[in-house]
């Protein structure tokens, strides 16, 4: 694996540069809306289900629209579609800053709102996810979606920090003039992005729509459990992070800053993860760095639960955000580099689809907590997770020998 100390060389590459800083723009507001939204859910209706039902819109369109995303993305040229999207998301974040300064603004409303900002999300890994690829040489693709992938988490740390001081500061009105601002500068940086045709492939004789790409992606042992570990750690891992405000505030009795501080310590470890992925992953122990990230994941959440307290909370989170960030690091590169040349757009969007399943995760951990308690609903949550996770990895022989594209 190349040194993060190469990043720098990265930037040289303008292209890579430019839509590096698309990422960090959008990733920003993700983060700093999931946490804000999800306080502002708690205030206006005091359920947990609630709070998780805005990260379940968030999630729902990755299994809806992800696959027929990454088809477009084959066949379209990406950089338009990425414009398109942007400009979509903004006027999304606009409407629901005006609707709230007017004093207008429902759950519903809001809850629509954060569906539109999934098909946005929906379409990262298929659309600007692709253009990374596209934009680096083979040699430093690995480093350029890491770096890529530790923005994305230093925005998981810089977002719930900003979310939670913001939307205490400044309410829901204040969050989204905020992501209205970030999503037109990302908008005005992807207007200098050359549009460039699609480099010309061979045709694969697989090669068709969705399905065709999933049929293709099945019959590969290799793709096969890729995928479905993605599926495991978004049907079990990654709803957790719901359950941080309601623990926090509810559990804890802490204030909106305070969750929001407690929050980013989770992304400040995703970014610290992922450069140390950089830095010492090798391709041999890409798989199983992939799947032990998500199965410890597994064994910290159930800890969390079980250990209700500050510092089991704060621990929680910095050990959650490695395991995240090794997962998302390797998620990429693995998908990106089992998938024909001519079926990246769609194997990514067969990955977004996996990543979909987090919608069910969000709606299993939010009817669990309204029946159980916050706390038992990640203690069942973890418990859920390692069974499946141990099963997928049985027999799977590349996480012996595993350099990329091999093995069953």
């Amino acid at each position: 694996m190349t040194r993060m100390g190469a990043g720098e060389g990265l930037f040289h590459n303008r292209r890579y540069a430019r839509i590096w800083l698309v990422g960090l723009l959008t990733a920003l507001v993700r983060w700093l809306e999931m946490l804000a939204l999800g306080l502002w859910a708690l205030d206006e209706t005091g359920s947990p289900a609630l709070v998780a039902a805005l990260v379940i819109l968030r999630f729902l369109p990755m299994a809806l629209a992800g696959p027929a995303l990454g088809g477009l993305a084959d066949r379209a040229e990406p950089v338009g579609l990425l414009r398109f999207a942007l400009l979509l998301v903004l006027l999304v974040s606009l409407a629901m800053w005006a609707l709230f300064a007017a004093g207008l603004a429902t759950y519903p409303m809001v809850a629509l709102a954060a569906f539109g900002s999934g098909i946005f999300w929906a379409s990262d890994l298929p659309i600007r996810r692709k253009i990374v690829g596209e934009a680096v040489e083979p040699a430093k693709l690995a480093q350029a979606m890491a770096l890529d992938g530790a923005t994305s988490n230093g925005m998981r740390m810089a977002g719930p920090l900003f979310g939670g001081l913001l939307y205490g500061a400044a309410g829901a009105e204040g969050v989204y003039a905020l992501a209205a601002c970030a999503y037109a500068a990302a908008f005005i940086v992807a207007l200098t992005l050359a549009r460039e045709p699609a480099a010309e492939t061979a045709r694969d004789p697989a090669e068709g729509g969705a399905l065709a790409a999933l049929a293709h992606a099945w019959a590969s042992p290799d793709a096969r459990r890729i995928l479905l570990v993605t599926v495991a750690f978004n049907l079990w891992g990654f709803p957790y992070l719901a359950m941080v405000p309601v623990i926090g505030r509810e559990s804890l009795g802490l204030s909106p800053g305070v969750v929001g501080a407690i929050t980013s310590i989770e992304g400040l470890f995703a970014l610290l993860g992922a450069f140390a992925v950089a830095r010492f992953a090798r391709p041999t122990g890409w798989r199983r760095l992939y799947v032990g990230a998500t199965g410890l994941l597994f064994l910290v959440i159930l800890a969390m639960g079980a250990l209700t307290s500050l510092p089991a909370l704060v621990i929680g989170l910095a050990l959650g955000g490695a395991c995240t960030s090794a997962f998302g690091a390797m998620q990429a590169t693995l998908i990106y580099q089992v998938a024909p040349p001519s079926m990246r757009g769609r194997y990514l969007g067969l990955m977004t689809l996996a990543i979909g399943a987090g919608a069910l995760g969000f709606l299993n951990v939010g009817l669990t907590a309204e029946l159980v308690g916050a706390e038992r609903a990640l203690i069942l949550l973890g418990l859920e997770g390692l069974i499946p996770l141990l099963l997928i990895a049985r027999g799977w022989r590349a996480l012996r020998s595993g350099p990329p594209g091999s093995g069953a």
